[in-house]
């Protein structure tokens, strides 16, 4: 059962206009779910992302900038690599019994560390990341093709960062975050029999946020960590809303093109980690990350004037929680060369069951990893990893009252796939 179209079908025509655009932008907030891609490295996705109090990577950084002190000595230190993930769900529907299953579609990302002391006690790094985004992709003619087709978010951070060695037990640092993000949407019209009628939008921007950290040892083996990262607000900016396949007779309801503006609010994140190294061969670590996505209260839309449509604004309420997630991760060093990582993480959901969206299918999530590292020589060694976790039911139901919140009744079900394969350089 489809909501918001077919019910205004006739209403919209002649006295509710900005009810053709709740749908469409209906999907966008659910770009504010849990789309976190995971752990920003191999060797950490290896551990389950448990790497805030971790300091056998710099790819650390990017959960706790504490880190940094910890690599003051006169090596330049690079990590690098590419990360690739699938995010798959199927659909049954309530109505059809129908099952449907998301088209393959590979979320590409990447990461990019350095470091280098400026003195024993002071030490710079850059980080380029990737850290949220996902592509969800339907196939065209799905049951709720009204409610989205395609969808497909990208963020790029860049994070230089500075470390302060306090003294031999503890460090702290803070880092300058620059978020450029880039979004897109495709759904069919179903109000019209013209298969090829739809609406499309795309917006990019960027945003500013700051990352703080603090790392400590309380001896040879035990050691912690604690970091904050503030919520980045990406302002897409110069977007557009377009319709294509419209009857002439909405055309001045639904134009051509009309200009968009809105914002994406990525979380803040509050992270605390333990690491204790057991022997010469076996280090555990442990993470609590709580993730602040209560600030996705509601998505508000500007719409530019256009013919005969004033500028306007419309908000979509979203109601989001804040959300937790646990790791463990073990990292063993089997022989010089060879070390083997492991990793298991629980991650809970922001997204409530009201607002469940085919956009972005998001669930309470149990996952696993594995990875390796190997040392090709004394200052170049290979990463690799892979993760895989598995979401619970989730059961979507519409409200025909609202007309808010674009929907499709059934049940969803998901998995994550993460790999990951780098290098690190110390020179």
């Amino acid at each position: 059962m489809y909501i918001c179209f077919p019910i205004f079908r006739q209403t919209v025509r002649m006295r509710q206009p900005l009810l053709f655009l709740i749908p469409v932008f209906c999907g966008l907030t659910a770009s504010a779910g849990g789309f976190d891609t995971g752990p920003q490295g191999a060797r950490v996705l290896g551990l389950g992302g448990a790497s805030t109090a971790y300091i056998n990577s710099i790819a650390g950084l990017s959960m706790n900038p504490g880190l940094l002190s910890q690599w003051g000595d006169s090596l330049t230190r690079l990590s690098f690599g590419g990360i690739g993930q699938i995010r798959r769900a199927s659909f049954i529907g309530q109505d059809t019994y129908l099952r449907t299953d998301q088209e393959l579609a590979v979320q590409p990302g990447g990461y990019f560390y350095g470091t280098r002391a400026l003195t024993k006690r002071v030490t710079l790094g850059l980080s380029l990341t990737t850290p949220y985004g996902y592509h969800t992709k339907w196939p065209d003619t799905w049951e709720g093709r009204a409610v989205i087709q395609e969808s497909r978010l990208n963020t790029y951070f860049v994070q230089p960062t500075v470390a302060f060695k306090l003294n031999e037990n503890f460090g702290a640092g803070v880092g300058l975050i620059y978020a450029y993000g880039k979004y897109s949407q495709r759904r069919a019209l179903g109000q019209y029999d013209d298969p090829s009628a739809n609406a499309q939008l795309s917006a990019s921007g960027s945003g500013y946020g700051v990352s703080v950290g603090l790392y400590g040892r309380t001896g040879d083996n035990l050691s912690f960590g604690i970091s904050y990262r503030t919520g980045v607000n990406l302002k897409l900016k110069n977007g557009s809303s377009t319709y294509a396949g419209v009857p002439s007779r909405d055309a001045a309801l639904l134009p051509a093109s009309t200009g968009l503006g809105t914002q994406i609010n990525l979380p803040n994140v509050v992270s605390v980690g333990i690491a204790d190294r057991i022997n010469k061969q076996l280090l555990l670590t442990f993470d609590f990350t709580l993730t602040g996505w209560s600030n996705l209260d509601s998505l508000k839309l500007d719409l530019a004037a256009n013919g005969g449509q004033p500028a306007r604004r419309v908000n979509i309420p979203r109601r989001y929680e804040d959300a937790m997630t646990f790791r463990i991760g073990a990292d063993y060093q089997v022989n010089p060369k060879l070390t083997l990582l492991a990793g298991v993480r629980y991650d809970e959901t922001p997204i409530r069951d009201e607002y469940i969206n085919p956009e972005f299918i998001d669930a309470n999530r149990l996952g696993v990893s594995a990875g390796l590292c190997y040392q090709l020589t004394r200052r170049l060694s290979l990463e690799g990893a892979y993760s895989f976790e598995y979401g619970q039911q989730r059961i979507a139901r519409t409200n025909p009252l609202s007309a808010q919140v674009a929907n499709i009744s059934g049940s969803y079900q998901m998995a994550v796939q993460t790999a990951s394969v780098g290098l690190a350089a110390a020179f």
